[in-house]
Order: structure tokens, then sequence, then C-alpha cells
């Protein structure tokens, strides 16, 4: 599957040009993005008890029009829930608000019993085309 048509598959439509997602060396997630997993597998029943040790990053890259929202694409090599009963969905998503007024949302989606992409979207109304800072911290 090639990532740039991930979109469509989800049923997403755009300009071509704008998502700049690529193919990386598979890298286990970092803290803060399976600190996001976790958080959300919490409180989706389904999800709950998904084993994500061997989930993985094979893709990523900043999106949208000014590049504010980040998608990772994920992979494991055997589908972390079994129990899922639908084949594609949302699994869930946080809403993170930061002491400078900006918003973070983090949107998790499965196919087929494995999860598929972390979508981050970064909003800070009085920057708009500022991107998801390294830091921040949470109110």
């Amino acid at each position: 599957m090639r990532w740039e048509n991930l979109r469509s598959l989800f049923g997403q439509r755009g300009d071509p040009w704008i998502d700049e997602v690529h193919s990386v060396e598979p890298r286990p997630l970092n803290e803060r993005e399976a600190g996001w997993v976790r958080d959300i597998l919490q409180v989706n029943d389904e999800w709950r008890d998904a084993d994500v040790s061997q989930t993985k990053v094979v893709a990523e890259g900043w999106c949208g029009e000014n590049g504010v929202s980040l998608s990772m694409i994920l992979q494991a090599p055997e589908p972390e829930n079994h129990n899922a009963k639908s084949e594609r969905e949302s699994v869930g998503n946080l809403w993170i608000n930061t002491d400078d007024g900006s918003v973070i949302n983090v949107q998790l989606s499965q196919f087929k019993d494995r999860l598929q992409e972390i979508y981050v979207l970064f909003v800070d109304t009085k920057n708009p085309k500022r991107k998801l800072p390294e830091t921040w911290t949470e109110v």
C-alpha cells in the first residue's frame, strides 16, 4: 500500500500535494505517542485490552495546507485486537488544552483489527501556521 493513498482508504479527499507523509525506518512509539495511544485505548471497551507492544510507526509527516497536522502510520506484525466489531473505525481521540491557549487533538484509527494511524491536529488561533511544539504545558 502506498502511504499517500491512506487518506483515500478512509474516504478523505484532498489535494495530493498537501500530505507529506513518507515511509520511515520502522520505529517503536515514543513515550508521548505511547501515552496518547494508552489514554485513548483505556476509554474504548473494545480496545482496552489490545496489545500494542509490537506496534511501530512506519510512515509519518506533516499534513494539511499549513502543515499543522501530523500523521503517523502504524503497523504491527499481528492484529492488536481481535475483538473489534467494525472493519474500519475511529478508536477514539483526546483533546489537550495548553497553557498558551492552543489545542491539540489526537485521533487514533484502526482498519481490520490493526491500529492504522495516529493523527495529531494542532490549533493555535493566535498563530495558525505554527506547528506542534516539542513541549507544552497542559491545563
